[in-house]
């Protein structure tokens, strides 16, 4: 039998430009439909490799997604 060769896995090319750099705003809790596009269907935080979002932006979004969370604007996770 012949070796077999790796699967690699398919990466997801992201444009690395921070939407929060260009608008020149910050992230609120009150946003909930711009939070919900950082949060998977599962209900958890994307990371920066599948944002495309700066590290200072993304600390951010972490902090005011789960600031939704405890004020129920945001699930903690999704529906079963």
């Amino acid at each position: 039998m012949a070796p077999r060769k790796p699967i690699r896995k398919r990466r997801i090319r992201v444009i690395k430009d921070c939407m929060f750099c260009k608008e020149k705003t910050l992230p609120s809790f009150k946003d909930v439909a711009t939070l919900s596009r950082f949060v998977s269907e599962r209900g958890r935080i994307l990371s920066r490799d599948r944002t495309g979002i700066c590290a200072k932006h993304q600390r951010i979004i972490a902090q005011e997604i789960k600031r939704a969370r405890h004020l129920a604007l945001l699930p903690f996770v999704a529906g079963l």
